[in-house]
């Protein structure tokens, strides 16, 4: 299965099972700061339901995630909908981050912007952005292009948000490969 295949497995499992089984108080939203420049463990994220092999966190207030090499991720809740995790064993495998659904311009806006923050080519987001592929458009780093000797992998994608007036949405993705 392909790591895309199997991080939207995860994401649907995490949607049928209702993530954690609990709603957020009104107004209440998750703060996520987590160090992942070393480890990438179910401790490391604070893994919010021992019994789940992945959940989905939402709403988000703040995000700042440390990865290998000095990299980060950080944005706030007006740009991340919610963050997917997926895992095996105690080690986190996959995290997913989603922008709110968004137009088509601002979905490509978006996507080219995390994709240079990620050495990612923006090659197949302008190819989507001109008409030329469909959604879904994914673009990627290559095996020997982890972040440091064991981190993650990153990739950039832009999805069907399912929502007419806003009809994408960004993904940024990390997959850390066995």
């Amino acid at each position: 299965m392909g790591r895309a295949a199997a991080l939207a497995a995860c994401v649907a499992l995490a949607v049928a099972t209702g993530c954690d089984g609990s709603e957020p108080a009104a107004g209440e939203r998750t703060m996520i700061d987590w160090d992942l420049s070393r480890s990438h463990t179910i401790d490391d994220v604070e893994w919010p339901k021992p019994d789940l092999s992945a959940v989905e966190i939402s709403p988000v207030g703040t995000v700042k995630i440390r990865l290998p090499e000095g990299k980060s991720f950080a944005s706030d809740g007006d740009v991340v909908h919610d963050l997917t995790l997926d895992r095996r064993d105690r080690v986190v495998r996959g995290l997913q981050i989603d922008s709110h659904p968004r137009s088509a311009e601002e979905a490509h806006k978006l996507a080219v912007r995390w994709a240079d923050e990620w050495g990612l080519s923006r090659e197949p987001l302008d190819r989507w952005r001109d008409g030329e592929t469909k959604t879904p458009v994914i673009t990627s780093s290559r095996r020997e292009e982890r972040i440091g000797t064991n981190g993650p992998l990153p990739t950039v994608e832009i999805r069907n948000s399912f929502v007419d007036e806003r009809p994408a949405l960004v993904s940024l993705e990390f997959f850390w490969p066995d």
